[in-house]
């Protein structure tokens, strides 16, 4: 039994003759015979009773039917995933990353991405840096995104973006009116600081003692999400990535160049043993675009 044998069966069934089946199958009335006598072999079935000059399908011929249909919808049914994943109309992405990037930039890219793609479903879950490495391990993730640079021990690690950290300010802050920003600018200033692990939190260390002005953080906090509130309530004034900071542009923070350069690396991670899918890539070339326009909007402060 092949599937050309059964093709032929139901052109007959849904003619209702041999001729009518020919003629929609473009097929000579002779050769559907052989078929249909092949399948009736193979299948050990009388799939038609001769009436006159016509056809009828015997009652195992039409439970056999009603068979070939449901296979036929399901070959259909299987088509159609194809095409649709084939043309890129649907699909899955999955994305963990650092909050720096997931709280905002992400979100925004995401945001684009699903009105241009809404049949693809998108799931985005925001970590601390140590478990975005853990569960990107796992391949459980279709992108990830980490603080540092590329890791060479990695080959499905590369290299996202590289920025110059920022001093942030409440609006209308005496600062504000200076393009750069020192360390010795903001002594004795109450600062908002990440936590001492943090990748950008021990460069701020190194430019204070660099500078030989002592750093005294006034709060420390996880997130620079949450840095971010707390110099939009004006308590104080930070240093940190211009991806988080501008998440709260024009709400009430301004962001300057602080010097000497603090420089922000962030990288990719992809699955080891799988290569990105038509819709991770479809979502990397989008992404890559949303990044050069933020690198450049930052390089402009």
């Amino acid at each position: 039994m092949n599937l050309r044998q059964i093709e032929i069966f139901q052109a007959v069934m849904r003619t209702g003759s041999i001729t009518a089946g020919a003629e929609l199958l473009n097929l000579s009335q002779p050769a559907v015979s052989r078929q249909i006598e092949r399948l009736e072999r193979v299948s050990k079935l009388k799939l038609f009773s001769r009436v006159g000059r016509g056809l009828q399908p015997t009652p195992e011929g039409t439970a056999f039917y009603e068979e070939v249909k449901r296979a036929f919808i399901g070959l259909e049914n299987l088509r159609h995933i194809a095409d649709t994943i084939s043309s890129f109309n649907s699909g899955h992405l999955r994305i963990t990353s650092l909050p720096a990037l997931g709280l905002g930039f992400l979100p925004r890219v995401i945001s684009r991405f699903s009105k241009q793609y809404p049949s693809v479903n998108v799931s985005l879950q925001v970590r601390s840096a140590g478990s975005v490495r853990g569960v990107t391990a796992t391949q459980e993730f279709d992108l990830g995104f980490l603080p540092g640079s590329r890791n060479d021990r990695d080959e499905r690690s590369e290299h996202f973006a590289s920025v110059d950290g920022v001093c942030i300010l409440p609006s209308g802050h005496p600062l504000s009116a200076k393009t750069e920003i020192s360390p010795s600018d903001i002594a004795g200033l109450p600062f908002i600081a990440l936590v001492k692990d943090d990748v950008t939190r021990r460069q701020v260390d190194q430019s204070f003692e660099n500078a030989g002005v002592e750093f005294k953080p006034h709060i420390e906090t996880q997130f620079a999400a949450t840095v971010c509130n707390f110099i939009v309530s004006g308590a104080g004034v930070s240093v940190i990535s211009p991806f988080a900071a501008a998440d709260f542009a024009g709400l009430g923070l301004v962001m300057r160049r602080f010097r000497p350069t603090i420089k922000i690396d962030y990288m990719m991670v992809t699955p080891r043993l799988r290569a990105p899918s038509a819709v991770t890539r479809n979502f990397l070339a989008l992404l890559t675009e949303e990044r050069d326009r933020a690198v450049l909007q930052f390089n402009a402060i």
